[in-house]
């Protein structure tokens, strides 16, 4: 499967619709229905708005708890195994928790990424190397390990690369540029990556100074996800010990006039390519 498949999409979003509108045939509420999955209710939220490829084990579950069978039954089985047999990151499924599997099936589904970052530079834009060192600090894992996931996140950057390529604006707090993961080589790679990076098109970096001072989105980073189709957007919060996602569109849409206002803060796309190409040769 290529990244950002449409048909893999087609296909959860396909299934998805179609165990909303079973279960409101059968009359049962999203608490029924995560109780008999034995699931969290915002994971079966998730399952539900298609931002989370649901099990096979699972979508039989529903479709015994709604009553569904026949043909139906066979086509939603048959729809939701093509769509899981069709997810690019299926050979890292042992690596992905439910978290994370929600994070790339927003990423490949939006049109327009906005993150703001105030610790470490976004997955998206990390080199090989740093993304290496990173896991290697932030966890005691096998040497094995630590290479896959840190293959994976390069195969998740594809993303910016496809022909339909989601927008991506990002805004890179100073403390990020200045906090060494690594050592000097490896930030030197980073920022030439950062600066080649942020002159592709629909790629704008943003730099935001010491100098701007105290600001709306101090704290943890935060990503919002933008789809077309009149699809509502999608907040992910990073938080210390996890992540939570955001869909009521009035706090989506406050996550977003903050990242607004932050953006108007930060250097403007060329002063801060320029500030990342300096680094790149002196720091």
């Amino acid at each position: 499967m290529t990244h950002g498949d449409r048909s893999a999409i087609a296909r959860r979003r396909k299934v998805a619709a179609s165990l909303r509108q079973l279960r409101a045939e059968a009359g049962r509420t999203e608490d029924e229905a995560a109780n008999h999955l034995d699931c969290s209710l915002p994971r079966f939220q998730r399952i539900e708005a298609g931002m989370a490829a649901a099990r096979l084990t699972e979508v039989r579950s529903m479709l015994d708890l709604y009553h569904a069978s026949g043909e139906q039954r066979e086509e939603i089985v048959s729809e939701a195994r093509r769509a899981r047999d069709r997810c690019w990151w299926y050979p890292y499924a042992d690596l992905i928790d439910e978290a994370f599997e929600t994070q790339l099936i927003l990423e490949d589904d939006a049109v327009v990424l906005r993150t703001y970052q105030p610790n470490l530079v976004p997955g998206l834009l990390q080199t090989e190397r740093y993304a290496w060192e990173l896991i290697e600090t932030q966890s005691d894992l096998p040497l094995e390990t630590v290479r896959r996931l840190a293959s994976l996140r390069a195969l998740r950057q594809q993303v910016l690369s496809r022909n339909d390529a989601p927008r991506l604006d990002v805004i890179l707090d100073e403390a990020v540029l200045r906090r060494p993961v690594g050592g000097l080589a490896v930030m030197r790679e980073q920022y030439r990556h950062l600066a080649e990076i942020a002159a592709s098109p629909g790629v704008t970096i943003k730099v935001l100074p010491f100098e701007a001072g105290p600001h709306h989105a101090l704290g943890a980073g935060f990503h919002i996800f933008e789809f077309t189709g009149g699809e509502p957007g999608v907040v992910e919060l990073e938080l210390l010990d996890r992540v939570d996602f955001v869909l009521e569109a009035d706090e989506v849409a406050r996550y977003t006039e903050v990242f607004d206002q932050v953006w108007r803060q930060a250097l403007d796309a060329g002063r801060s390519r320029a500030l990342l190409s300096d680094l790149a040769t002196t720091a």
